[in-house]
């Protein structure tokens, strides 16, 4: 799609883990990047706007972009009270749509989640029922009504990208990978569950090339999973970083009546064990809609794991 010269775009969330990635990847493309976000980004490359997108959104730009990438979201679960997912996503989903319109942007591409799945042990594709558990799969499942609402106005001639990413790890992430590798390192981590459940994943940089691979495509509308096109289990994943780190591998210990039972409880003892049930929930997700459309992977699991580890000793301070 010709988007004019020179290409343009607009973050929003772009100070994050995955926007930062991807406000670098498109200058490298030769995109003029602006970022909006509630923390300024690091460096000078970028045009910058404090913005809140729980809050109608005024920005002024002497270029209209022509693309937006809404990343801004509320993503840690658990860590938050119910209302401030659906306050984020929802308001943010309705302020960014109603912006774009507000100034003629013809294209969004917004990140979602698998977690609007639900947790499932078949291989889930863009095609399954989406029945999402947490506030947060919810919120996010919602958020893609309010895009799709958006993208079929009549006679706008608009187009958008939902991705709906796996855990993505990678330089920056400080999510649930840099815990795994901490806690393998500090040889205090427990395979909960058996060894076998799988847990679907990607590389940032990967993520990141799939975002411009669809924002570049000439589609009025596609909603896609992003993860490895290998489903890797919990131990696959736990053996890779203990042989590219050369850590002890973990036992495994079965957790999930432990988790159960503490999740009952409020404070932080209910939120570790919340995080206990998170880790035996299967995530199995099919990536065949970006084999289809021609994508092509950068890495797989050793290899990212090789790359981050270089990159930032998997961010470990």
């Amino acid at each position: 799609m010709d988007f004019g010269k020179p290409k343009s775009a607009i973050i929003f969330g772009g100070s994050g883990f995955i926007g930062t990635h991807l406000a670098e990847d498109l200058k490298s493309r030769g995109y003029s990047v602006v970022i909006a976000d509630l923390v300024e980004p690091d460096g000078n490359s970028f045009q910058y706007f404090e913005c809140d997108v729980r809050n109608p959104i005024d920005i002024k730009l002497t270029q209209i972009p022509s693309l937006i990438f809404n990343l801004a979201a509320v993503h840690r679960t658990p860590g938050h009270a119910p209302s401030e997912y659906y306050e984020t996503n929802l308001k943010g989903a309705e302020n960014v749509t109603r912006w774009a319109s507000e100034i003629g942007i013809k294209k969004i591409i917004f990140t979602s989640s698998i977690s609007v799945y639900g947790p499932n042990s078949s291989s889930l594709d863009e095609n399954c029922a989406t029945r999402p558990v947490s506030d947060y799969g919810k919120s996010k499942l919602l958020a893609e009504k309010i895009h799709a609402n958006w993208q079929n106005s009549v006679n706008e001639n608009r187009s958008l990208v939902i991705c709906r990413p796996a855990v993505i790890f990678g330089k920056g992430e400080q999510g649930n990978f840099t815990r795994l590798a901490k806690a393998l390192k500090g040889r205090y981590f427990l395979i909960p569950g058996g060894r076998a459940i799988p847990k679907a994943c990607g590389y940032v940089k990967d993520a990141s090339k799939s975002l411009i691979y669809f924002a570049e495509m000439e589609l009025s509308t596609i909603t896609y999973n992003f993860s490895f096109p290998k489903n890797y289990t919990i131990g696959e994943i736990c053996d890779t970083l203990c042989r590219t780190s050369n850590y002890a591998k973990p036992f495994s210990l079965p957790v999930a009546k432990i988790g159960k039972f503490l999740s009952r409880f409020r404070g932080p003892i209910g939120r570790l064990g919340e995080r206990l049930l998170k880790l035996v929930f299967p995530t199995n997700i099919s990536a065949s809609k970006l084999q289809e459309y021609g994508f092509t992977w950068n890495f797989d699991l050793e290899s990212a794991l090789r790359d981050w580890k270089v990159e930032s000793n998997f961010d470990q301070n």
